[in-house]
């Protein structure tokens, strides 16, 4: 867990990051965090991300609060999962293409 306050896009992608590689596979990635004032923190996409293709697509978010970079909420780690296996099925063709 991050100790310092997380105040830009670079620090709460950092925390994200960190809190995914500790509770999900390697082919999720943080999208670009957004600030919300009413939180007061960080919203931040998850998505299904495979080397040499653009992103697949969303498959949740998770919320970082800004003073210690705590994940405070998050979709469900089976939905992403399910998000992501559908993701995956709809691109399988491209995913499975031989690298030229």
């Amino acid at each position: 867990m991050t100790t310092a306050a997380i105040t830009t896009v670079s620090a709460a992608r950092a925390a994200a990051n960190a809190w995914l590689l500790a509770h999900l596979p390697d082919r999720f990635a943080v999208g670009i965090p957004a600030y919300d004032p009413t939180l007061p923190g960080w919203r931040v996409p998850v998505w299904l991300s495979y080397p040499h293709l653009a992103p697949l697509g969303p498959v949740g978010e998770m919320c970082l609060e800004a003073q210690q970079g705590a994940v405070t909420a998050h979709t469900a780690i089976a939905e992403m999962k399910e998000r992501a296996w559908k993701l995956y099925e709809q691109h399988r063709e491209q995913i499975d293409a031989p690298l030229l």
